[in-house]
């Protein structure tokens, strides 16, 4: 399971140039701790307050997951198609996402499989395919059945394909899972209410919480 790391820094500002942290919110990188490569993803970077009159503080949150909880495969895209192409991807957790320093190699259309190899893939990771602006079409296998926050945001998708006649329960997407998809149509968002096969789900708080739990158990 993911580590939650949080922490804190002072920065100063210089003149009006607002300094602010070299993480971004949404950043995926592999990070070396003691000999030990681990995945990092940013779920968040933002200012708390002025500490003093030039100094500001800003808080990093984190999720982390040790090297024997991910793996980095190569991952064909575009399949049967002369665009085909292998990209870098993780899996952690039964959940998929390309690393930042990737993402330009996300290029028109993703099926997400239920498993590769021996690795089961049941979703997306939080900003798993964020800001892939070259992404055109997600294809969900039916046993794929979530995307967590900002899964796609941010990213060129046109279509979302669903293969709800093979599906007993239906894929929950997280709200904000297509925030900034100028080009996605817009689908009816279903809040927090019970979940009706056939529908394509955009959901936050406990019950998109209550689904997770369902799915991993």
């Amino acid at each position: 399971m993911p580590h939650i790391i949080t922490y804190t820094e002072e920065i100063e500002e210089h003149g009006y140039c607002q300094q602010r942290p070299e993480l971004r919110t949404g950043d995926k990188y592999l990070h070396e701790v003691d000999g030990e490569k681990r995945l990092r993803i940013v779920l968040s970077v933002h200012f708390d307050k002025y500490v003093w009159e030039n100094v500001a503080q800003w808080t990093t949150i984190i999720m982390e997951y040790f090297e024997n909880e991910y793996k980095l495969k190569e991952f064909p895209m575009n399949i049967g198609t002369p665009d085909y192409v292998d990209v870098p991807v993780f899996i952690a957790n039964c959940l998929m996402g390309v690393l930042t320093c990737d993402k330009d190699k996300i290029r028109g259309e993703l099926f997400i499989p239920s498993n590769y190899g021996i690795w089961v893939i049941r979703g997306v990771a939080p900003f798993g395919f964020y800001d892939c602006q070259q992404l055109e079409v997600v294809d969900f296998a039916p046993e794929v059945l979530i995307a967590y926050e900002k899964a796609f945001a941010k990213s060129g998708l046109t279509k979302i394909i669903f293969h709800e006649e093979l599906q007993e329960i239906p894929t929950m997407l997280h709200i904000t899972a297509v925030d900034d998809c100028d080009s996605l149509p817009k689908f009816d968002k279903i809040l927090d209410v019970h979940f009706f096969p056939g529908k394509y789900l955009f959901s936050g708080g406990e019950a998109f919480r209550e689904w997770e739990e369902k799915l991993f158990r």
